[in-house]
């Protein structure tokens, strides 16, 4: 059986300079995307943020960040318009355009 140790065993002839860019570019590699939304998914959205806050059920919102895509739910406590976010009961602040789905919990 080969034991290789793959880039362990080749990383001591490699300059510090060429590691860093290693590093780099693995960083990059996990970096995500944000998926474009179209006018209809939108205006879903919407709607299911209005029929939770009012109703006072359950959402379950797919948050994008850089690092990843997450799940999050909960009942909305505040939706401010002039700031752009939704404050859920656990008191987590999300950015409107960082809410890529939103289903209700029924």
């Amino acid at each position: 059986m080969n034991k290789d140790r793959g880039t362990i065993k080749w990383s001591a002839m490699m300059l510090p300079e060429h590691v860093q860019l290693l590093r780099e570019w693995q960083e990059e590699d996990t970096i995500v995307t944000q998926p474009q939304l179209d006018e209809a998914q939108l205006e879903q959205i919407n709607i299911n943020l209005q029929r939770a806050y009012t109703e006072h059920c359950p959402i379950q919102l797919k948050v994008w960040e850089q690092t990843g895509l997450y799940t999050v739910s909960g009942a909305i406590q505040k939706i401010n318009i002039h700031e752009q976010y939704v404050k859920l009961a656990n008191s987590e602040r999300i950015q409107f355009h960082h809410i890529y789905e939103a289903l209700l919990d029924e």
